[in-house]
C-alpha cells in the first residue's frame, strides 16, 4: 500500500524515468512513447494519483490553480483580473491557497502548460480556466489528474463544469432596451467568432432586431480588436451611422467612443453606445457607459463552490451554471 501522498517523484521512481517524462505523460504531451506514457498513466492509476471517483472532503483541499490567456488577462478593463483578485478571496475564507498561471500565445498554440503550473500540479488540487482558450488545449486539460472548472466560456461537446454568463439573453436585452429608448438602426461592434461569449451577445442581439422586424444591415457591424485581443483605433466608421451601437465589452465600446468623439460625433446626442461587463472603465469615461453588469464576485463564489463539490463527486455529470445579470444604466444612451 502506498504510504504518504502520491507525487510526480513517486510515479517517476515507481518506473525508473524523470519526472519530466511522467508529466508529459499525463498532460499529453509530446516526448513520450505511447507505451511508456500507457505504463505511467496506469501506474498513476494503481498509486492513487488519477482515481476515478475520489471522493476528497472539502476540507482537505490546500491549493487551487486558476489559468488564464495572456490576451485575456492584461486586458485594461480588467474583467478577469477582478475574477482572479474575487476567487483568491472566496479561497482565502476556506484556507485554501489559489496560484495564478497565466498563459502565453506560444503555449496555448502548442498546448503545453506554463513551467509553474508543471512544477505545481502535483499539489493541486483543482484547477480553474478563465478566459476562453483553444479547443485543443481544453483537450489537453482534460488529462490533468485534477478537476477542472470553466469560467466565462464553453466549447461545444466539452464535459466540464462550467460558470457562464447568459449571454445570449443579455445580448436580447441590451438591444431589446435601445429599442425602447426609440431606436430602430441599431449596429453591433464586436467579431462572434472571437469567443463564444461574443457570439452569444451578438446572436441575442439579432433575436432582438428579428423579433422587432428591424434592419439587420451589415455595414453596421464594427471589429476593433485583433485576434491577440488588442484594441485599435484604426477601424473605419460607416458611411451612414446607426442611431446606437450595441458593444460586445466596455473596452470595444471605450474605443468606439474615443473614434467617434475624434470625428465630431457627439455620444449619446448623435450615436448611443450601450456595453457590457461593468467594469471600472465603463464609469470613468465621458459619458458614462450603459453597460450590463456580469458580477466577477458571483464568477469567483460560484467557481468556488462548484470545484469544492466536483473535488467530492469526481465521477458526477458536469453541470453547467448561468448567473444571473443586471442593466446599470448611465449616460451613454439618448431616449429617441
Amino acid at each position: 500500500m502506498q504510504v504518504g501522498k502520491v507525487t510526480l517523484d513517486t510515479i517517476a521512481a515507481q518506473l525508473g524515468i524523470t519526472k519530466v517524462s511522467v508529466s508529459k505523460a499525463l498532460n499529453n504531451q509530446p516526448g513520450v512513447s505511447e507505451e511508456l506514457k500507457r505504463r505511467i498513466v496506469q501506474s498513476a492509476r494503481e498509486l492513487g494519483y488519477i482515481k476515478k471517483g475520489n471522493v476528497k472532503p472539502a476540507a482537505a483541499v490546500s491549493k487551487l490553480g486558476l489559468i488564464v490567456p495572456k490576451r485575456f488577462f492584461l486586458e485594461s478593463d480588467n474583467f478577469y483580473t477582478k475574477i482572479y483578485y474575487y476567487t483568491n478571496q472566496e479561497c482565502a475564507k476556506k484556507d485554501i491557497s489559489l496560484s495564478l498561471y497565466v498563459l502565453d500565445p506560444e503555449q496555448e498554440k502548442s498546448a503545453s502548460l506554463p513551467l509553474s503550473l508543471v512544477q505545481d500540479q502535483s499539489d493541486l488540487d483543482g484547477l480553474f480556466v478563465a478566459g476562453e482558450v483553444e479547443a485543443d488545449y481544453m483537450k489537453m486539460l482534460l488529462d490533468c489528474p485534477f478537476p477542472v472548472v470553466v469560467i466565462d466560456f464553453y466549447k461545444a461537446g466539452m464535459t466540464l463544469d462550467c460558470i457562464l454568463a447568459d449571454n445570449y439573453q443579455a445580448g436580447y436585452t441590451v438591444t431589446n432596451y435601445l429599442i425602447q429608448n426609440g431606436h430602430t438602426r441599431i449596429g453591433f461592434v464586436g467579431n462572434p467568432q472571437f469567443t463564444t461569449s461574443v457570439m452569444d451577445r451578438y446572436c441575442g442581439y439579432i433575436k432582438a432586431l428579428t423579433y422587432h422586424q428591424l434592419e439587420i444591415n451589415p455595414s453596421w457591424r464594427i471589429v476593433n480588436n485583433d485576434i491577440n485581443n488588442s484594441y485599435v483605433m484604426d477601424f473605419q466608421l460607416p458611411a451612414e451611422l446607426p442611431t446606437a451601437f450595441v458593444c460586445h465589452c466596455d473596452m470595444a465600446a471605450y474605443k468606439l467612443l474615443l473614434k467617434l468623439q475624434k470625428e465630431g460625433i457627439s455620444v449619446p446626442d448623435e450615436v448611443s453606445l450601450i456595453s457590457f461587463d461593468n467594469t471600472d472603465l465603463s464609469q470613468s469615461v465621458t459619458p458614462a457607459l450603459t453597460s450590463m453588469n456580469i458580477s466577477k464576485h458571483d464568477f469567483a463564489t460560484e467557481a468556488v463552490h462548484r470545484m469544492l463539490w466536483r473535488i467530492k463527486h469526481d465521477s458526477a455529470h458536469s453541470k453547467t451554471t448561468y448567473l444571473q445579470s443586471k442593466l446599470i444604466e448611465r449616460d451613454s444612451v439618448k431616449r429617441m
